[in-house]
Parts: structure tokens; C-alpha cells; sequence
């Protein structure tokens, strides 16, 4: 207990003096009452005052907390502290920490001479001054007391039934759906388990709530010892643990929080990659795979991925050993759950079937879904699927100007006529002119640029490419001894560039049984190696020769051919031996058992080739043919049908978009030659129009003109009215007719 009081010691020093005289001096004698001290008068009167500070049970303390405020005491007593009691005496208290009440830190003392005020804490902690003061009739007696104010000793919890729960937060349902929301409820609590009736700050935290996952407020003030708070599930998952605190306080409460699983309600076909698979034992040098991996995603009604459901695989289709490395597996985090698909020993389709338990309304059924489909197949090009092609095959100006061009694309699939798999490579290469050495697919297909350059002759036998001019020349089609002519003048042909692709794959065959594989006599397209065709008939000439009774110079025509040496021999294979004389069927398809028995595993270089005219810009020569005798006629004369052939030197048609048209001047023709629009050909021989004829006759001309793209070359020729015959043509076959020939 601390206790204070006021003293006046000269004055109670000088009045205790004389009370002792007047005592000494009293007698037996005498009137006059001498015998007494005399009263002090009124405005002498001082006070005491004695300060106390009691806890909640009346204890004296020198402390008060933030949650366990303190009773302050003020005895006043008239002249000491043992005086007499003063009441209605009005107390005034001040102090440097904390806060008093009631606000005006005043208040008046009772019968007992006792006034009490209340002292708490403010939050802030540490030593503080309370002074009071009291206005006594000799004057202001003031008193001061030492105090602290200290940490409260609070606990965090919740109560259960009015039992006090310490470090458990309450909850009002520790199980959420997704979306769902719960009350958490905290208690702060004095040593004694009493809500406190302070402010307190609590605060909140959870793994979900820093992710972004939930809501939940960061603090909140207590009410009477409680706070309750809002907790909501905004894409959480599994168990999250929620901890309330309070700044400086070691305790802690607790609760955890379980989101219930959502339900499934769809699953959807996500990806397949890759989307195309080797056949079994193809793998690798083919460029695809044996294996695939074939995604899904589950996700609920409000289409959120579901972590955790079991989704169960099956496939349309086992022929061949096609299979799943499981049949079962589980969603993560993102819905997400594949299959393994391993491929069989025959090509065919196949989609992947997942199944799950979903949800509904009416409880749980299985619900499936289906993937796209996977293609099983070699990969490789086979002989019978490669295919070329030029945006022009006649390339106009080719054979006069440098750096004209036509782009060729190679197409290419695989035994079972599926697109080879992007990046399969493609190499070309020319007789005449330039072109771009390689591409690769992409959706089976890719294309380089021919572009016209030197050479466009043979090398060493240049002198004997045919013209429409030779000594030799000779054409079936008609009895003229020079120009165009629509037959093939044979070997050398002039301005025909042979092109050839090549690509690494296997031999077609026929498979009678089904099975996918190449079986013993099962009937094959045996290879020989690849060569570029000069001369167009088949034959690699160095090695094999000319067809027997082959027109003359078929084998100068392709003695300049060359050959893809595959497996570097420096011979041309022709795939044959004395040990298989009918040759062995190259290819993956050949099981390992028949490897080198009836079969062989090695693989060969698929072809295909293509021959671009070398077009001339302007140099055509045009030729008129009487149909009737074959020759060329020195006029044209009504009632006759004659045909057109336009060619260049080399008996090479126009490219296709030129045109020909047949006018007459004073001379009226008939027949669709009148406005003719080549199509793009690389044909052998020149370019035959259809029939026309001369209806009616003033004497006039006709003019035949070419416009090959700008340049036009144009030829008249001479109309005039047929004379009637001497004889008849139909019955002498000694009669001459004017203007036709014999």
C-alpha cells in the first residue's frame, strides 16, 4: 500500500508549544478558566489525503493492464490521516499515463471521507504519475502516486458450451462446399478467462487467404472480449488452416477449414500429342513415335478443373496390339489426367474413351467422352504415294530468258495413304535449269523453285536435239516435210528438263491378307535405284540400255543420266540378285521374322519424276494442213477443212494461257479455232487445234496469231473461191485439185 499525507510541521510545532505552556500554568486556584487550550480557528484547517490503488478485488496494486483497469482511492482527513474523515470534499486527479474516469477526473469524497476514481491503460505501456489534489480551507494539498501500466495477460480461443476453449478459433462449420462461406469467432480473454472489455486488434491469416483463394478480413476489433469474422472459399482446395493473433501476444488461435471435394459434372477431350504414332517397331527412323499421350480435363458445373477424380480409359479399337499403358489414372491440381497409348502392328484409327462417376441431379452416372483420333501408321513414304507438280509445265520464256520460274511441290503418304509426318524430308534435283536441293512436309507437302538457267542442252550431244527443220525430219501426222507437228519427232527432244524427287521410305505392295505386314508372296513394286530420266522412258540407259527396237538415238538421248547411289556401292542397283531374282520388298512393313528371308527391313528411295518444257516467249512457227490431203495448202478455199499446229523450233507447244485465234478478212471461218486458249501441257509434240473451215469466200485472207503473253506472232494466209473441177477427185485418183494438192 502506498499512503500519503499533508503536513504543516512549524505550525503544528507552534500550536503543540503552547498548548504545553497553558497547560503548565493551569493552577488550583484562581477563576477565569485558565486551565484550557483555545480552539484553532476555521481558516487553519489543513487536509490529508492518503492514495490507494486496488485491483478488482480490493487488493492494494502498483499496476494496472490494458484489460484489467484499477481502483484509485483518495482518503481525505481533516488535519492528518488519522484526522476526522472530511466528506463532500471535491478530488481532483491528473496523471501522465493512461486514462482516468469518469473524463473530468474529479469526484467527491463520501461519509468516510473516501473518493474513488478509475485508472486503465490506454495501449500504451510503462511507468506513469497519478497526482491529486484537494483544496483544503488553509490551502491546496496536493499528493502524487507511482503507478505502471503492463502487457494484460490475454488468451485467444472460443467458448463451447460456456467452457473456454484456449487457441481454437469457433467456427460455424469447419466443411465448406466450393464457394461456401463459414463464421469465425474469437474470444480475448484476462488471465482469469473473463472476455475482456477493452478494444483488442485481432488478426487474421490463412494459406488460402495470401494465394488469393479465400476471403477473409486482415484484422477486426473485439466487441466485449469477441470478434467474429466472414470466411469464404473463392477457389480454394483441401484443408486450409486459419490463425487469429494479436500484435505482441504469444498467443494464438486456430481452426482448419476443409473445401469440400466439388463434383464432377463434365470431362472434355483436351489433346493428343502427337496425334499420329509409329507402328510398332517403326518408331524413330520414321520421325514418329510409338507412344502418345492423350490428355483430358474434368471440371465441375461452374467449368472449374476438379483435382483428384479417378477417370477411368478405354480405347475404340485393339486390332494390332494397340493399347494403354494404364487404364485408370487421377485429375491434378488443373483437371488434368492422360493416357498412354501404345501403338500396334497395323495402321488404323483409334480414339481413346474416358469415363468418370459425374454428379447430376439425380445422383451419380458414368459420363464419357471421346478423344480425337489418333492415326497408326508407318510414317514412311511408300513408292505409290509420291506424287510431283509444277504451277507451270510449259514455263513460258524459259528457253530465251534467265530466272523464270515454276514452283514444284511433292506430295507424298504412306502405305495406308495418311500424310507423311511434318519434317519429312524431300531432295530434288534437274537436267536443265536450277532448282532448290530440298524441302520438308508440312501436312504432307512441301515445294522448292525451278528457275530457268544454263544448261538447257545436253552436255555432249547437243547436235542431235531434234528440230521441225531437220533433213530427217519426218511426221506421221501429216505430209509436210518441216514445221510443227503434233507427233513425237523422237530422240534428242529439245528443251524437256527432267525433274526428280526423292525421299527415303519403302516399297509399295499388296496386302492380300490384311494384316499390315508384307507377307511372303504378297506381290511388291521392286525398286531399283533412283536416276533422273533424261530421255523419258523408264531406263536408267547407262547400265540397263534402251528398250529393245527403241527409236534411234534412244541411248545417246540418255547417256548423261545420272543415278541416286543409296547405298553407296558406286554401282546402280537394280534390286535384284542371283539369290532373289524377282528382287526382296524394302521396307518397315517386312516383320523381323521374314528380315532377309522373303523380306527386308532396309529401307530404299521412293521417286517420282516431272519434265518442264522450256517454253519459247515469241518464236512459234504455224502450220496449215489440208485435212484432206495431209499437205499444206497455197490457199484456202471455201468448203475445205483445215487443222492448225503451232510450235517452236523444237516442236514444243505454247504455254498454257496463250492464245490462238483464226480471223478472216473477206474469208468467213467456222469452228471453235477461232479463239483458242491453250492449257498448260508438257505433252510431246505441238499444240493441234480443232478443224476449221472456210464458209464463204470473197478473196480474201485469214490470219492465224499466237500471243504468248504479250508478244504476238501472226501468219496470213491466202483465201479464194474453189474452181469448179475438171475431173471428179472422188472417182480418178489421177485428179488434181487447185489449191489442195493430190
Amino acid at each position: 500500500m502506498i499512503t500519503r499525507f499533508a503536513t504543516l510541521t512549524s505550525r503544528f510545532t507552534l500550536g503543540l508549544a503552547l498548548l504545553m505552556s497553558l497547560y503548565a500554568c493551569g493552577g488550583g486556584g484562581g477563576g477565569g478558566g485558565g486551565g484550557f487550550l483555545p480552539e484553532p480557528g476555521e481558516d487553519d484547517v489543513t487536509y490529508a489525503l492518503t492514495l490507494t490503488l486496488l485491483d478488482a478485488d480490493g487488493n492494494p496494486t502498483s499496476s494496472v493492464t490494458s484489460t484489467t483497469p484499477a481502483t484509485l482511492e483518495v482518503r481525505v482527513n481533516r488535519n492528518n490521516d488519522r484526522g476526522v474523515p472530511v466528506a463532500d470534499a471535491l478530488v481532483s486527479a491528473t496523471t501522465s499515463l493512461g486514462v482516468i474516469a469518469p473524463d473530468t477526473g474529479t469526484a467527491l469524497s463520501n461519509a468516510e471521507g473516501i473518493a474513488t476514481l478509475q485508472v486503465s491503460g490506454d495501449g500504451q505501456l510503462g511507468a506513469g504519475t497519478i497526482t491529486v489534489s484537494v483544496d483544503a480551507p488553509a490551502g491546496t494539498v496536493t499528493e502524487a502516486l507511482n503507478f505502471s501500466i503492463d502487457q494484460a495477460a490475454l488468451r485467444l480461443g472460443s467458448f463451447a458450451d460456456g467452457v473456454f476453449r484456449p487457441g481454437v478459433i469457433g467456427i460455424s462449420g469447419d466443411t465448406l462446399p466450393r464457394n461456401g462461406s463459414a463464421e469465425l469467432t474469437v474470444f480475448v480473454v484476462d488471465g482469469d478467462g473473463e472476455p475482456v472489455s477493452t478494444e483488442q486488434e485481432v488478426r487474421f491469416r490463412s494459406d488460402c487467404e495470401r494465394s488469393g483463394l479465400a476471403e477473409l478480413p486482415v484484422s477486426a476489433t473485439t466487441t466485449d472480449g469477441r470478434v467474429t469474422v466472414e470466411y469464404t472459399v473463392a477457389g480454394c482446395s483441401g484443408t486450409d488452416t486459419v490463425t487469429a493473433s494479436i500484435a505482441g501476444l504469444a498467443s494464438t488461435a486456430t481452426t482448419n477449414i476443409t473445401v469440400a471435394p466439388p463434383g464432377a459434372t463434365s470431362i472434355v477431350f483436351d489433346s493428343a500429342e502427337p496425334a499420329v504414332l509409329a507402328l510398332r517397331g517403326t518408331g524413330g527412323g520414321s520421325g514418329l513415335q510409338e507412344t502418345g499421350a492423350v490428355t483430358f480435363i474434368v471440371s465441375d458445373s461452374d467449368n472449374v478443373p476438379i483435382q483428384g477424380v479417378a477417370v477411368d480409359f478405354s480405347l475404340s479399337t485393339t486390332i494390332g496390339g494397340l493399347s494403354l499403358v494404364r487404364t485408370r489414372a487421377v485429375s491434378n491440381t488443373e483437371g488434368i489426367v492422360s493416357a498412354t497409348v501404345q501403338s500396334g502392328n497395323v495402321a488404323t484409327a483409334v480414339r481413346v474413351i474416358a469415363t468418370i462417376m459425374a454428379d447430376t441431379s439425380s445422383g451419380t452416372l458414368d459420363l464419357s467422352t471421346v478423344s480425337d483420333v489418333l492415326a497408326v501408321t508407318t510414317g514412311l513414304p511408300d513408292q505409290n504415294s509420291v506424287s510431283l507438280s509444277a504451277t507451270e509445265l510449259t514455263v513460258r520464256g524459259a528457253r530465251e530468258f534467265d530466272g523464270i520460274t515454276s514452283e514444284i511441290t511433292v506430295r507424298m503418304a504412306d502405305k495406308f495413304n495418311n500424310p507423311v509426318p511434318d519434317g519429312t524430308a524431300a531432295v530434288f534435283q534437274t537436267e536443265y535449269g536450277s532448282i532448290q536441293g530440298s524441302c520438308v512436309t508440312d501436312g504432307g507437302a512441301c515445294s522448292v523453285i525451278w528457275t530457268s538457267q544454263a544448261p538447257r542442252f545436253p552436255t555432249f550431244n547437243s547436235d542431235l536435239v531434234r528440230t521441225t527443220r531437220d533433213s530427217n525430219y519426218s511426221c506421221p501426222s501429216h505430209n509436210v516435210g518441216f514445221g510443227p507437228c503434233p507427233d513425237d519427232l523422237g530422240y534428242i527432244r529439245g528443251l524437256r528438263s527432267t525433274i526428280l524427287v526423292t525421299a527415303l521410305g519403302e516399297e509399295s505392295f499388296i496386302d492380300a491378307n490384311g494384316n499390315g505386314l508384307y507377307d511372303e508372296g504378297e506381290s511388291f513394286q521392286n525398286l531399283t535405284e533412283a536416276f533422273l530420266d533424261h530421255n523419258e522412258d523408264g531406263r536408267y540407259n547407262p547400265a540397263q540400255g534402251c528398250v529393245s527396237g527403241a527409236p534411234a538415238n534412244c541411248a545417246a538421248a540418255g547417256s548423261e543420266e545420272t543415278f541416286v547411289d543409296l547405298n553407296s556401292d558406286g554401282t546402280f542397283s537394280r534390286g535384284t540378285s542371283s539369290t532373289f531374282p524377282n528382287g526382296l520388298y524394302n521396307g518397315v512393313l517386312c516383320p523381323p521374322a521374314g528380315d532377309g528371308v522373303y523380306c527386308s527391313r532396309e529401307l530404299v528411295n521412293v521417286r517420282d519424276s516431272l519434265v518442264l518444257v522450256m517454253g519459247s516467249d515469241s518464236n512459234f512457227d504455224i502450220l496449215v494442213v489440208d485435212n484432206s490431203t495431209r499437205r499444206q495448202p497455197s490457199v484456202l478455199q471455201a468448203g475445205r477443212t483445215y487443222t492448225v499446229y503451232v510450235a517452236d523450233i523444237y516442236n514444243n507447244a505454247p504455254a498454257g494461257g496463250s492464245t490462238v485465234s483464226v480471223t478472216g478478212d473477206g474469208c468467213e471461218v467456222s469452228g471453235s479455232a477461232t479463239d483458242f486458249e491453250v492449257v498448260d501441257s508438257n505433252s510431246i509434240g505441238a499444240l493441234t487445234l480443232p478443224a476449221f473451215s472456210i464458209v464463204e469466200n470473197a478473196g480474201g485472207s485469214i490470219t492465224i496469231s499466237v500471243d504468248g503473253g504479250g508478244v504476238t506472232v501472226a501468219r496470213d494466209f491466202s483465201c479464194q473461191a474453189a474452181p469448179e473441177p475438171e475431173c471428179d477427185p472422188n472417182t480418178d485418183p489421177d485428179c488434181l485439185v487447185p489449191g489442195g494438192g493430190p
